[in-house]
Order: structure tokens, then C-alpha cells, then sequence
């Protein structure tokens, strides 16, 4: 009887469910013509321990995750994950006038005191991780405070004319702390993007309208509970809420546009970037360390340790290098391993992009210790790398002819980089031995070592005479592990060892003996896994040659792709007269050593002392360097 009864209930529930969904699909074809603005969160939470009970002889801290402010009937998915918050921005017809509606969640600290002393303090990190945001600014506004809807190009939106070229915010977050202290209006990274009376109607908060990732809330926020009763609590509460602006204007444009984030209360810092990381005394020796369980996703460091990668769920994990290193996977706007090394000023923004280096990674020597390896950003210049008269002998060819569409850098700078030869002497020299080219021997080891890295002080006694890996391999037709195990791995003394040099290097094409197989300096270029790495993991299965790397979205997820045809350190085994290349299009080749002249981006390695002393890591606040 009592199953009869359920099943019934059961039923009942499900067809008013369905009358339900039945009477709101109807209602919105009523209204037409209009733009509507509607959250559906799901309810999480994420608890410790129970907040209930007496602590004992330990403090207790513990976190907690609620609803708040729903707008709207909704049928809840009570099987959904309880460590997550999704929030899904649907728009559909709301009428024209009404206050813009949103829904937020509150999330709690609970702070329980042993009850040996009753008195606990601790900290905690507060944060918002926008997983997807598809919205986009639809509107513009002029000086007069008028707004008008944005018109396509070329798949993006733009100003309608030239007078309404102000962004208008369509997705607002706000935040009231606890304990009374209001509306939070500064948060890192969103610098002066707190608005108010957005809507008009006294909608205040940050403008995340087109924001993705990690946004700190709060930073080691304190929390004391003090008393004198058998269990002493203190509970702080925060109130997340996302906002969709209903403006006059028409925002169709943004509709079935998604926003999902995840609001987080923890004890422990989430590290996003390498800053994050290393603090100011700490060495990159000792900082390598901290990076082991950072998470690729927020902070684009990836661990190449296929037993710790086993345990994400990062894609094409298997492919990794496995050679415990951390490298910088990602988009150039996303990945934050800028490093200014003008030697002069200690502004945050570098002098000029010429002095502008990225982070490669960070990579164990044959010690165990780990050393940083920069390239510069843009491609190096004749200023720096010396021409035929200042570095007499070199392998300088030309200075670009401006023109080229791919280039990534400033426009401005495209006439002053220098084009050079890999291994070029009035024309006699065609040797792809690493060890003969004068581009290493005049350009880089002495004109830009002498002259241009000499300005920075300290900077050359931490540049480390490196073992760089020069005996070549067969192609890059295979994915970017398997051009990794010929290039440094496992089969790099394997690796078309048929075409070996004689004794006198007039027979043969690549280095086998073993003094010819590394080379001790300070200054090189990357290695074609450098490259293949920087590249997010999406794009490690495919072919490191045409049709593969040259897709759009894996040049997009390149930070290191800048736009125009460079040398590597790198050869093949096949042909002593060549080696390779990244394509202007993004894959990697090979050229002729005397019929191309190409640009140039110098590379090397800092010793395991070097410390992070300032900066984020982005372009606008670049990385300061020092040493004991």
C-alpha cells in the first residue's frame, strides 16, 4: 500500500512538472519583442566537518555553501555535484523597464575554538572561477550617456559609430563581506572596473562581462573566535551575486550566451601563476618545488611527471615530456611568464619590448637543480645580435621588409628585426653542426653577451654554461612527445645513427660521436619541443608538421607562435645542410642553411638562485629578477 501510495505521488509530482514547464514555454511566447534576464544556480556546498559539534582539544575551520536570492521558480537537479556552483544566464523576453534580476550564493566560514582555550584565529581564501563565460559587451554608449547596440565584424562586436565607442557592462558581480563591512569595491585584477547605478536602479559591483578564471575575493581573510562558553563559534558569511543588466538598448546579440562559475571558500592559497608560487626569498630551486600540485587549468604550469599527471584530468596527459619539468602551456594572453630584464628601471612596465623575455619553464639539470630557461619575446635586432660590421664574421643577412600579416608584435618594431643565417661565413660554410655556426659562436655567445645582456647587472655570472643537446633526429612528422623522445629523450643517440659523420665531417649528415652530440654555452635558440610544448595540451596528439600545428586554434593556444619563420637549435639527421624551423604559419620545417636567412630569438638558462623579486607575470607588469 505504502509503495502504491509513493509510485502515485510519484506520478503526481512529475505531471506537475510537466504542466509546469508546459505553462512557461506558453507564457514566453507570449511575450515578444522584449529582453529577459534569468540565473539558474545549483545549490552546493562543500563542508569539512560538522559545524555542530565541540571541537575538543583543535581549532576547527570549516566552509560551507548556500543559495541566494533565487529569482524564479526552478526544478533543482538534486543528484548534481555538491562541490560544485553552476550558474546558467539564459535570456528570453523581459519586459522593457524592469530592474535587472540575477541570483547569488552565500558562502560561510565557521571558525570553532578548541575548548581547551576558546580562543581560535585563522585565514582563509575566497574566490570566484568563471569556468565559461560566452557573453559578450553587445552595447555601446557616447558622452551623453546614450546607448546603442554593437555591430558585427568579422565575428566580433564593435562600436556602433564614433561617438559610441564606451563599453557598456552587461554582467555585474557584486560581494558584501561579512561582519558588516559592506560591498567589496577593489579586487585584484579587476582594477578599476568597479561601476555604479549600472542599471538605474543602484545596481553597484565589478563589471565581468566578458571575465573568465580565477578571481581572488579575498586573501588570507582573518577569523577569531573568542569566548567563554563550552563551545565557542564565530561564523563569517559572504554574499556572491551575479547580476545580468537589462539595458534599454536590445541585447539579442547575447542570447543563449552561458556563464557558469564556482564560488570557493578555502584555507589554502589557489596558485594561478608562478607569483603566486614563489614568494620574493624564495629561489627557483625552491619555488620548482611548490609547483608540483598546481593546477594547469588556473595557472598554465604543467607538471611533466606522468605519474602526477595520471592522477588530472588534463587532456593528453600521456604525451607530456616525463622529464619533470614545468613548462608554460597556453594562450599568449593567458599565460603569465613575462620577464623584463631592461637592467635599468624598476617600473612595473618594462622600457621597451626589446628587453621583454618569456618564461620557457623550468627544467632539472644533470644535478637535480633547476634552472629557468627565458627566450626573448620578440625577435632579436641587429642592435642586439651585432651586423656584418659589428660583429664581423657573423651570420647577419638583412633587416626585414615590413609587410608580414602573421607577425604578433608591435607593429612598430617589425622594420628593426634582423634576419640571420644559422651557420653562414662568406658563403662557405654549410655545416648544421650547432658547434661551427657562427650565429652561436659571434652573434650570440659573444656580440649580445658582451654588449647588450652585460648592461643588466648580475645578470651574466647566473647565465648557466649549458649542455645543450645538438646531435640532431629524424623528422617532425609525429606528435610532440615523440619528436621529444628523438630531439632530448630516450632515442635521441638512436636517432638516424646510419647517417653519421667520418672522422674528418665530409661523409654523413648527423653528430654520433659523443663529444659531438651536446654543446657547452651560455646562449642558444629552442628546441622544437619547446615550441610543441608551449602549445596547450589539446594540441600534443597531432603532427608537429603541416596540418597539424598550423591549425588555427593551436596557434591561438601557443604563446610562443609570434608570427614569422625562426631558426631552432635543432637538425636533422638526414641532411647536413639544414635544419629546422617554426613555419610563419605555425608548423615546424626545415631550410636550407645558405639559401634562408631568417629571425632569431636568443635563449638560455638562469641558475637555480634567481628569485622572482616583483611583478605578476603579465606584459603590462613583467617578473623583476635578482640574486643573493
Amino acid at each position: 500500500m505504502n509503495e502504491e501510495k509513493n509510485n502515485l505521488r510519484r506520478e503526481n509530482k512529475r505531471q506537475t512538472l510537466i504542466l509546469s514547464i508546459i505553462a512557461i514555454i506558453t507564457l514566453l511566447l507570449v511575450v515578444v519583442g522584449a529582453t529577459y534576464a534569468f540565473f539558474a544556480s545549483q545549490n552546493t556546498g562543500k563542508q569539512d566537518v560538522n559545524i555542530n559539534a565541540e571541537s575538543g582539544t583543535t581549532d576547527v575551520l570549516s566552509f560551507s555553501l548556500n543559495d541566494k536570492d533565487v529569482t524564479s521558480d526552478q526544478v533543482k537537479d538534486e543528484e548534481n555535484d555538491k562541490s560544485n556552483i553552476m550558474i546558467t544566464a539564459n535570456m528570453d523576453n523581459f519586459n522593457e523597464g524592469n530592474i535587472s534580476v540575477g541570483d547569488g550564493v552565500t558562502g560561510t566560514a565557521t571558525l570553532i575554538a578548541n575548548n581547551a582555550t576558546n580562543n581560535a584565529k585563522d585565514s582563509y581564501y575566497v574566490y570566484l572561477n568563471i569556468a565559461k563565460n560566452e557573453l559578450r559587451y553587445t552595447n555601446f554608449k557616447n558622452a551623453e550617456g546614450e546607448i546603442l547596440e554593437g555591430k558585427e565584424e568579422d565575428g566580433q562586436i564593435v562600436a556602433p559609430d564614433s561617438s559610441h565607442t564606451t563599453k557598456v557592462p552587461e554582467l555585474i558581480l557584486t560581494v558584501t563581506q561579512p561582519d558588516g563591512k559592506g560591498e567589496l569595491t577593489q579586487i585584484d585584477g579587476l582594477d578599476d572596473l568597479y561601476k555604479t547605478d549600472v542599471d538605474g536602479h543602484g545596481l553597484n559591483g565589478f563589471d565581468i562581462t566578458e571575465a573568465t578564471g580565477l578571481i581572488p575575493i579575498a586573501k588570507n581573510y582573518e577569523i577569531t573566535a573568542i569566548g567563554s562558553e563550552p563551545t565557542v563559534k564565530a561564523t563569517q558569511e559572504w554574499e556572491i551575486k551575479i547580476t545580468l543588466v537589462n539595458l534599454d538598448s536590445s541585447q539579442n546579440k547575447n542570447t543563449g550566451k552561458e556563464f557558469s562559475g564556482q564560488l570557493i571558500l578555502q584555507k589554502d592559497a589557489i596558485i594561478t601563476n608562478l607569483a603566486d608560487a614563489c614568494g620574493t626569498t624564495d629561489t627557483i630551486g625552491t619555488c620548482a618545488k611548490k609547483l608540483e600540485q598546481v593546477d594547469y587549468s588556473l595557472s598554465h604550469i604543467i607538471y611533466h611527471n606522468t605519474a602526477t599527471l595520471a592522477n588530472t584530468d588534463m587532456v593528453n596527459k600521456d604525451l607530456s615530456a616525463n622529464d619533470n619539468s614545468y613548462r608554460f602551456s597556453g594562450s599568449s594572453e593567458e599565460v603569465k611568464n613575462y620577464v623584463c630584464l631592461d637592467g635599468i628601471s624598476e617600473e612595473s612596465t618594462c622600457t621597451s619590448d626589446a628587453d621583454l623575455y618569456r618564461i620557457i619553464g623550468f627544467f632539472p639539470n644533470d644535478e637535480g637543480e633547476y634552472e629557468m630557461k627565458l627566450i626573448k619575446y620578440d625577435y632579436a635586432t641587429k642592435e642586439e645580435l651585432g651586423d656584418n660590421l659589428t660583429a664581423e664574421g657573423g651570420a647577419y643577412k638583412s633587416n626585414y621588409t615590413p609587410g608580414n600579416e602573421n607577425y604578433q608584435g608591435d607593429a612598430n618594431n617589425y622594420s628593426k628585426i634582423a634576419s640571420y643565417y644559422w651557420n653562414y661565413s662568406n658563403g662557405s660554410n654549410s655545416s648544421s653542426m650547432w658547434q661551427y655556426s657562427n650565429l652561436n659562436k659571434i652573434n650570440l655567445n659573444s656580440y649580445y653577451v658582451d654588449t647588450y645582456l652585460a648592461k643588466v647587472t648580475n645578470l651574466s655570472e647566473h647565465i648557466t654554461n649549458h649542455k645543450w643537446t645538438t646531435g640532431g633526429y629524424k623528422n617532425i612528422y609525429v606528435n610532440v612527445q615523440q619528436t621529444y623522445k628523438q630531439e632530448l629523450g630516450t632515442e635521441k643517440l638512436n636517432a638516424g645513427a646510419e647517417n653519421c659523420y667520418n672522422e674528418d665531417y665530409s661523409m654523413g649528415s648527423r653528430a654520433c660521436k659523443d663529444t659531438d652530440l651536446t654543446y657547452l654555452d651560455q646562449i642558444g635558440l629552442m628546441y622544437v619541443t619547446d615550441y610543441g610544448y608551449a602549445a596547450y595540451p589539446e594540441a600534443w596528439d597531432k603532427s608537429m608538421y603541416n596540418q597539424g600545428y598550423n591549425q588555427e586554434d593551436i596557434i591561438k593556444n601557443n604563446w610562443m607562435y609570434m608570427g614569422l619563420h625562426e631558426w631552432t637549435i635543432s637538425r636533422p639527421s638526414s641532411n647536413g645542410n639544414t635544419a629546422f624551423v617554426i613555419n610563419n604559419i605555425g608548423y615546424t620545417n626545415t631550410s636550407s642553411l645558405l639559401t634562408y636567412s631568417l629571425s632569431v630569438r636568443p635563449a638560455f638558462y638562469l641558475d637555480y638562485s634567481t628569485k622572482i623579486k616583483s611583478g605578476d607575470g603579465s606584459k603590462t607588469n613583467p617578473f623583476r629578477l635578482s640574486w643573493n
